[in-house]
This record gives C-alpha cells, sequence and structure tokens, in this order.
C-alpha cells in the first residue's frame, strides 16, 4: 500500500495484516460459551450457529462473528462461502449432531484445510448408544477422525471414547476449550450491592436444570436433615426444566414454601451476585445410563465467587473440583451423604472460607476464560502454521 504526503513524497505504508479465518460450528449457544471468545485476537472468527436458545444473550453481544444457518445445506454453503483457514466441527459422540459433523468434514476437506474436533462426551459409548448403535457410530467416525489435525477433549472419558474409535493419541490435546472456563473479573468474590437479600442464614444455592439427573430430588431431601440442624437454613434453586413440578409438589407436602425458593431461570451476566449471596454451592449430580456431567460449569462459577462446592464424584466432575480443597464430593445418590457435608461445612464456618478461598485460587491458575482462549489459540494457529508449510 502506498500513501502520497503533502509534497509529493511516497512513502510505503505497510500493509494490512491477513488474521487466518476460523469457522467454528455450534447448534446452540449461550452466552458463557460464546462471550470470552472476544479474547481471540488473532484469527478472524466465524462462529456458525443454529438457535440461540437460552436467551442469554444481549443485543451486543451477538456482533458479526455470530452467524446463524437455517438448515444443514445452509451451513455448509455458508462454510463455503467463508473460505476458512481452520474449521472446528461439532461434538463427534452424538449421533444427532453427526450430519452438522460431515458437513464441517466436507467442507474442510473438500478446501484441503484443518479440522478440529472437540469433545465433552463421556459416557461409554456402548452404553450410552448400545452396542450396535455405537459400533455404528465409530464406523461413522473413523474417516472424520482420521482426517483431523487435532482432536481436544475436555475429560478422561471423552479420551477413552475416542481412543476407541481408532489411535488417535497424536491427535489428542486437552484444553479447556469450548467451555472456557469464567471471566474472573465478573465472577468475583468482590460485592458490587447486587445481591439479592435471600433470607435467613444459612443459605444454600443450587443452578442449572432441574432434571432427575442433576441430583435435585436428593438435594431436597437432604435440606430436610439439613433443617434438623439449621432451623433458618433457605434452598435457593436456579433453574428451570421438567423436574419443577414434582419439586414444586414435594416443597409444598412438607411445608418448605417459605425456606425453598425455586427462582427460575437467571441469565448468565446475572449470577455471580447470588453465587456471593450464598453460604455454600451444591450440585448434586448423579449419573444415568446417558448422561453424567462433563466438567460442571456451575462448581467452577461458585469456585470463582469464592463459595465453597458440595458436590458428587459424577462423571469429571472429580477433574475440575478439587475434593478437600475447593469443596467436599460425596457419593452419588446419598441424600444422607449430601447432609452430612453439608452440615460439616456450615457448622465450620472457617473450612468453608478456607475452600472457598482456595476455590478462587484454584480458578485463576486453570479456568481464567481469557488465557484458556489465548491458550486455544495458540494451538490453533499453530496447526495452521504447520499445515501451510507441510
Amino acid at each position: 500500500m502506498i500513501q502520497r504526503r503533502k509534497g509529493g513524497d511516497a512513502v510505503a505504508e505497510a500493509p494490512e495484516p491477513r488474521y487466518p479465518v476460523y469457522a467454528m460450528v455450534s447448534t446452540d449457544i449461550r452466552r458463557d460459551l460464546v462471550a470470552p471468545l472476544r479474547h481471540m485476537t488473532r484469527l478472524r472468527l466465524k462462529h456458525f450457529y443454529r438457535q440461540a436458545s437460552y436467551g442469554d444473550l444481549m443485543p451486543d453481544e451477538m456482533d458479526e462473528n455470530l452467524v446463524a444457518y437455517r438448515s444443514l445445506l445452509d451451513l455448509f454453503h455458508r462454510l463455503q462461502e467463508a473460505r476458512p483457514d481452520i474449521l472446528q466441527g461439532v461434538e463427534p459422540f452424538s449421533i444427532r449432531l453427526l450430519p452438522y459433523l460431515y458437513a464441517a468434514f466436507v467442507a474442510a476437506r473438500s478446501r484441503q484445510i484443518p479440522l478440529v474436533v472437540v469433545t465433552l462426551e463421556n459416557r461409554p459409548l456402548d452404553v450410552k448408544h448400545g452396542k450396535l448403535f455405537s459400533r455404528i457410530l465409530r464406523t461413522m467416525l473413523r474417516p472424520v477422525l482420521g482426517y483431523a489435525n487435532l482432536i481436544v477433549y475436555l475429560n478422561e472419558g471423552a479420551r477413552r471414547n475416542v481412543l476407541s474409535v481408532g489411535p488417535y493419541v497424536d491427535k489428542l490435546q486437552r484444553l479447556m476449550y469450548g467451555t472456557w472456563g469464567v471471566d474472573l473479573d465478573e465472577f468475583t468474590p468482590q460485592r458490587d450491592g447486587r445481591e439479592p437479600e435471600l433470607g435467613r442464614d444459612p443459605v444454600l444455592l443450587f443452578v442449572g436444570r432441574l432434571h432427575v439427573e442433576k441430583g435435585v430430588f436428593d438435594l431436597l431431601d437432604a435440606f430436610g436433615a439439613v433443617k434438623s440442624r439449621a432451623a433458618g437454613a433457605r434452598l435457593v434453586l436456579i433453574g428451570d426444566g421438567p423436574a419443577r413440578g414434582g419439586l414444586e409438589r414435594k416443597v409444598g407436602v412438607r411445608g418448605w414454601t417459605r425456606d425453598v425458593i425455586l427462582a427460575g431461570t437467571v441469565k448468565n451476566r446475572d449470577l455471580p451476585p447470588y453465587f456471593r449471596a450464598a453460604d455454600v454451592f451444591v450440585a448434586p449430580s448423579v449419573t444415568t445410563r446417558k448422561w453424567e456431567e462433563q466438567v460442571g460449569m456451575t462448581n467452577i462459577q461458585a469456585m470463582a465467587c469464592g463459595v465453597p462446592v458440595i458436590s458428587t464424584h459424577s462423571g469429571a466432575i472429580p477433574e475440575f473440583v478439587p475434593d478437600g480443597v475447593a469443596g467436599v464430593l460425596v457419593p452419588e445418590r446419598s441424600p444422607s451423604a449430601l447432609a452430612e457435608a453439608i452440615i460439616d461445612m456450615l457448622d465450620d464456618k472457617a473450612r468453608g472460607q478456607r475452600m472457598g478461598e482456595a476455590g478462587r485460587e484454584y480458578c485463576t491458575q486453570h479456568y481464567d476464560a481469557r488465557q484458556n482462549v489465548r491458550q486455544a489459540e495458540n494451538a490453533l494457529l499453530g496447526l495452521v502454521e504447520r499445515t501451510r508449510y507441510a
């Protein structure tokens, strides 16, 4: 580029850098997974999504990087038009999402560009899908994973599933990817005056889907034992789901309508004050045939806010919550063990405070979304460079 000054002298001006185009493919998007991507500064991001079904993204967060597609064919055409230098597909171990993964695979292969596959699915495939369908799924995935340049996994179960498809050890890398962590300036122990008045002390908090697999009925049973030791205890349930009606009936039968608050859905940006208003965060997830906890984002959010966590050994939770450091993990489906852990935490406030502080420190080391996005970006740029000069 040549720029002329007054007087006629020509001065060479450096051309604007050309950043590699990175195409991400998602189906549903939500704020805690999208907002950290603003820290991706050395790749030109195009994030293709089907729907923003959680309703927690503000208009100013729906920037030009987000591109909605209407159908599988529309996705494929938009990927071709974007002319990406590197492309990321959807979760590989979902039969429902397999067509979208193949759209990304075909688009990447047609352009001969690197393909990144990211997986969180940690249920054993034969258990989740049955032996016949898991055999079909593995067969369908071999061309995709064989072509992929990088396979990112977030937990050890996902790694085992990848290796059950083929010998892809050299392609595997563990990163906090997609589920990036938290904004440590937003999820912080520092109060800002927005904390809700949740009533009596102590306050137990749950945040998540109101579903049997999240252990909400175990939590309600445990709450009865907690109240026998702390009569003024209050339980706050944030979220919605199919178990809400059953919970409301149980609360009514037990006469706890003033002790148990079903607060409904709270947007991600408004959650930190609720965490800070709680004494203990409780997430008693349970494993089912088709699901187990893959990360446990609300545990991480609570830790970032300096709140001690009580959770279970479901799925990958022990990989993300250091037991005895940031909280206590108990056996699944055991209201008595859950109640005992809660009571012990409430009885020893100094211990709870130490665990809350340790959890915050652990988050700064491992779950800083800004740092995790940049780490992923480094890996992606390295992949682009290796492919460019291969």
